[in-house]
């Protein structure tokens, strides 16, 4: 190997060492460490679901619990819960106790809006004056429900190409399994159903794909924590 080859070698080493939890191909700058983050969660009923245990939305809550503690001190973060609407919960701010406060207290609903959850992230970063980067990380474990088409005015494509245009990145974390069930009341007295609610892995990482992000399938517990990981870059 030539001295010239073995230098760069030695550059892209430290390079890859400064912000060790950076998934491979992820489009995102190591400044994005410090980035505002918007933390996107869908809170529709399919979160019911025991494909991933306890239930979805229980590990999404631990999960996230834990990623707004492993981002930097520094770092601003909000929160923001869709199902057939989207609410601003959080603020973007450094008060990790409010933001762990919203997502203990996170309540589900019905049908699942994600054009309208990116577009209310989107306002909420807006409205937070940055010097930073700012990203949206959307959790969600399924399709689209309002409106039918993902293309339409405010459905979650369209929203994902608006965030491009601002400079928003949006990382996408596809939490459960293709058999994913929850149990609705049955036709008679006392007996249940089970509705299959399978991810959307498709959807979702086009989501990323059209907004600059990194998508991440999450069909467990142990999964869903190692995508968080690669979005704190280290602390």
């Amino acid at each position: 190997m030539s001295v010239r080859a073995f230098g760069a070698l030695l550059v892209v080493a430290a390079v890859a060492t400064g912000c060790a939890r950076t998934v491979v191909g992820d489009p995102h700058a190591e400044s994005d460490c410090d980035a505002t983050t918007v933390l996107l969660v869908d809170v529709s009923l399919s979160m019911l679901a025991k494909d991933v245990s306890p239930t979805r939305l229980d590990a999404a809550q631990q999960a996230a619990k834990a990623f707004a503690d492993d981002l930097p001190a520094s770092a601003n973060l909000g929160v923001v819960a869709f199902a057939g609407t989207a609410s601003v919960l959080v603020k973007p701010t450094i008060d990790r106790t409010a933001v762990k406060s919203a997502l203990d207290g996170l309540r589900l609903g019905e049908r699942t809006a994600t054009g309208e959850g990116i577009f209310t992230a989107l306002a909420a970063l807006e409205s937070f004056a940055s010097k930073v980067p700012n990203r949206i990380v959307l959790l969600s474990d399924g399709k689209q429900t309002v409106p039918d088409s993902l293309d339409d005015s405010r459905g979650a494509y369209t929203a994902a190409r608006e965030a491009q245009q601002r400079g928003v990145s949006i990382s996408t974390i596809s939490l459960g399994t293709t058999g994913g069930t929850v149990d609705i009341p049955g036709s008679s007295p006392g007996s249940t159903e089970a509705i299959a609610v399978p991810v959307d892995d498709p959807s979702l990482r086009e989501i990323a794909n059209l907004a600059g992000g990194s998508f991440h399938a999450a069909p467990s517990a142990d999964t869903l924590t190692e995508a968080f990981d690669s979005l704190t870059c280290g602390t």
